[in-house]
């Protein structure tokens, strides 16, 4: 086997493992709430240890969430800073191309609005995962208060695309959504009398 060939397998196991424990999360906190679940119930379900749970995920309930992750290629930032075209068709495809959204993402929402508590925390593992975009936004533009714009725009596009029940979750389909729902908005704001 190559070196290659042994990477790509490891990496497949852990991402395996990754959503066995999330599913897992997800299922039982869904069904008996947040505080009727340990984290070794989820270790013996998967058949893991908590060591392996705690190397993949610091709680119970970010393992039940698995919010998208924002992992952006050195490729993807230069051409995303050497960008020339507008701002925001711009940041839509490198959200596109660097955000990973879950498949069962409808789900881990329904958990989230099913109680306060469990909603601030989603949305606060939300924001934590913001700043990478942002940080790259004012590295383009020089300005923090335009960054944190463009994401909050960007962040309304987001929430109407989810709310799509058949969202594609392909680079290109994310892209074109997202521009789709930054041009409805554009739409509603041009309705703002000066």
């Amino acid at each position: 086997m190559t070196t290659s060939a042994a990477g790509s397998l490891r990496e497949r196991k852990k991402l395996a493992t990754r959503q066995a424990i999330h599913e897992v999360a997800l299922r039982l906190i869904s069904e008996r709430g947040l505080e009727q679940v340990t984290v070794e119930e989820i270790c013996a379900e998967v058949g893991v240890s908590p060591r392996t749970f705690f190397n993949y995920y610091p709680t119970k309930l970010a393992a039940a969430f698995d919010l998208f992750m924002v992992e952006i290629a050195e490729e993807a930032a230069e051409q995303f800073l050497a960008g020339s075209g507008p701002l925001m068709a711009d940041l839509c495809e490198l959200v596109a191309v660097s955000v990973n959204i879950p498949s069962d993402y409808a789900q881990v929402r329904q958990l989230a609005r099913s109680d306060p508590e469990l909603g601030l925390a989603f949305w606060q593992q939300q924001n934590l995962r913001k700043q990478p975009i942002i940080d790259l936004v004012e590295r383009r533009t020089g300005d923090r208060q335009t960054a944190v714009r463009a994401f909050a725009m960007l962040a309304v596009g987001i929430i109407g695309g989810m709310r799509n029940p058949g969202l594609s979750t392909t680079p290109d389909a994310i892209a074109a959504t997202l521009r789709e729902q930054l041009r409805q908005l554009r739409s509603l704001l041009d309705g703002i009398p000066d």
